[in-house]
């Protein structure tokens, strides 16, 4: 009985060092973009545009912008404050965005580092860059839903069900720090009322240095992870006729027996159906020639990224931290990156198409 008295005080006590919110005394912050300020004689400040939504009693959701101009990131919190009735709080905090401009030029780690400092964002925060105007792309409505929410949901299925790789706070600040790797991240665009994915952010270090299209987006996810997906990929034999081919399934496999002799060997697996054909009759034939057709095309896409990478001396693959993993502490990161742009780096595919569905 005593025991269950004191842990009842313990909970009493400790339940009120724990600082509680009202939602209605609050602005929840569930998106941020970080721009560089227009006006010239501020060179070494940051533009913060905040969306907090607000919540109306028939089911409306009104998005409020705050956007104020500092030298600091803290500073433009406080800013924030002084132009709200209620304190802005992150711990909703679903996506940030950085601004191309400021990604290529001035770098994002201390932006980056400011968010992972704070307790109250978590690691899963999607980070992306944003190839529009920043403050038009957050000061848009996108239905009646919340900013935040939108593109958060928008990043988060294509990570899931397409081409996206990984891409959170904990993701970027993981290739960042690590030897071997070099960060990715979305590159997004406002279209209309939406929101689209149209590629991938390299950096070099904390600054962007090139992209990837939509349209190479499986052939790099292939080069970098495993995964399954149900998006596709359009074989073109022809002028009449093309394959759709769904339900992909793929993995990378690395040969790193003669990294001492300045060779990897990459091989990528795929297996697939083909759900849609707009040819007549699909044979064995036609088939064995669509797998081959498909081999091709991303075996080219993907060495022409390989020596894309090593002319910028970008590792986005991980390359050289899978090197890094099977050679016990003997790994240089300087030696690798002394060696990466002229090692024989090879890319090679197997394309299996396993069913074709109901088109036979």
């Amino acid at each position: 009985m005593r025991l269950i008295l004191v842990f009842v005080i313990c909970s009493v006590l400790l339940t009120g060092c724990v600082e509680s919110s009202i939602l209605d005394d609050i602005q929840m912050v569930t998106i941020i973009g970080y721009d560089l300020p227009e006006d010239d004689n501020e060179e070494s400040f940051i533009k913060g545009i905040a969306v907090a939504p607000q919540y109306q009693a028939n089911g409306r959701v009104d998005n409020s912008i705050f956007i104020q101009t500092a030298e600091l990131s803290k500073e433009i919190r406080s800013q924030y404050n002084s132009e709200s009735s209620k304190s802005f709080v992150s711990g909703k905090l679903e996506v940030a965005l950085f601004s191309r401009e400021m990604a290529e030029s001035e770098g994002i780690i201390e932006l980056v580092d400011t968010l992972q400092r704070d307790p109250s964002i978590g690691s899963r925060v999607f980070l992306g860059i944003s190839n529009s105007d920043m403050e038009t792309l957050l000061s848009t409505n996108y239905g009646n839903v919340d900013t935040g929410t939108f593109i958060h949901d928008t990043l988060s299925h294509n990570t899931k069900h397409g081409m996206l790789p990984q891409t959170s706070l904990h993701n970027f600040l993981y290739h960042y720090y690590s030897e071997g790797n070099d960060p990715i991240l979305p590159l997004v665009e406002q279209d209309g009322d939406k929101v689209k994915i149209i590629g991938l952010a390299l950096f070099n270090g904390d600054k962007m240095v090139t992209t990837i299209d939509s349209q190479s987006l499986f052939t790099f996810k292939i080069l970098y992870e495993k995964f399954s997906s149900n998006d596709s990929f359009t074989v073109k034999l022809n002028d009449e006729e093309h394959a759709a081919i769904y339900n992909i399934a793929s993995k990378r496999n690395l040969n790193l027996k003669k990294v001492r002799s300045n060779k990897v060997q990459a091989h990528g697996e795929v297996l697939g159906v083909i759900k849609e054909y707009s040819g007549k009759q699909l044979t064995p034939q036609k088939l064995k020639e669509i797998e081959k057709t498909m081999e091709k095309e991303i075996e080219n896409r993907g060495n022409e990224m390989i020596q894309e990478f090593q002319r910028l001396k970008i590792d986005p693959l991980g390359l050289g931290n899978a090197i890094r993993s099977v050679t016990r502490g003997d790994f240089s990161h300087e030696d690798w990156m002394d060696r990466y742009p002229d090692m024989d780096i090879e890319f090679h595919m197997d394309v299996k198409v396993t069913e074709s569905g109901v088109i036979e």
